[in-house]
């Protein structure tokens, strides 16, 4: 059998163990939010939803990231595949991006019940603080596609090993390169703690805040009267 079939062998229950897990956890994550609502103390508690939403919205992905590993896995051309490699690096950038500027929310946000808003008006965010919000994960990816692609087309990263996932061994700069993005990821978390609202790095650059959505409403307090309905006088 040919090395890459070999690969594209491997690949497979790789990639749908990889989906099994996603799609079992997002469905937990469903089940959990599905019916909730939540009280106005709670409108800006949003650390533990955002967690969350990268497993659902993975599971949106995931079509992109098959296709794009499995063909891969074949012996095609270094220029064709390093057009899958960046479309399957942007993808989710543009997913995203878009997904925030039209609604507020990815797929996953729409399942936690949290949108992103404008940090004064609580309003729809524009497309520039949906660009701005990706703006440090943008750079970083770019580094590292940049440097993937680079790679690839000199012959120094066989395309076969990116499907395999064996694309970081014995590359030190590309294994540095992809601990960058988890670098950030922990300083956002870490400035998460830092107010009250739980903005992130990204937020607080973007002018955005994360709010839940499905808000209880308030209760009209016990002794308010009604302006509609005058007193009643006892005679």
């Amino acid at each position: 059998m040919p090395p890459y079939k070999w690969v594209m062998v491997a690949e497979l229950p790789k990639q749908f163990s990889n989906l099994l897990v996603s799609s079992f956890f997002a469905w937990l994550i469903w089940w959990h939010y599905r019916l909730r609502t939540f009280d106005q103390t709670e409108k800006y508690s949003t650390f533990g939803p955002r967690f969350w939403t990268g497993f659902i919205d993975s599971c949106v992905l995931w079509p992109v990231g098959f296709v794009a590993s499995i063909l891969l896995s074949f012996n095609i051309p270094r220029g064709l595949a390093a057009m899958l490699v960046i479309v399957e690096s942007l993808a989710w950038l543009l997913y995203t991006v878009v997904m925030h500027a039209r609604h507020g929310q990815t797929v996953g946000k729409m399942v936690t019940k949290v949108r992103v808003v404008d940090f004064i008006t609580e309003s729809k965010i524009s497309y520039r603080q949906a660009w701005l919000r990706e703006g440090i994960p943008v750079i970083l990816s770019l580094g590292i596609l940049g440097y993937e692609i680079y790679l690839i087309l000199t012959g120094a990263l066989n395309p076969q090993n990116i499907a395999n996932g064996q694309m970081f061994l014995n590359n030190h700069v590309l294994w540095l390169l992809t601990a960058l993005p988890g670098l950030w990821f922990m300083a956002e978390i870490l400035t998460m703690f830092t107010n009250t609202k739980r903005r992130a790095l990204h937020d607080l650059i973007a002018g955005t805040v994360v709010i839940r959505t499905h808000l209880q409403e308030k209760a009209a307090p016990a002794n308010a009267v009604s302006a509609a309905e005058p007193p009643l006088i006892m005679t």
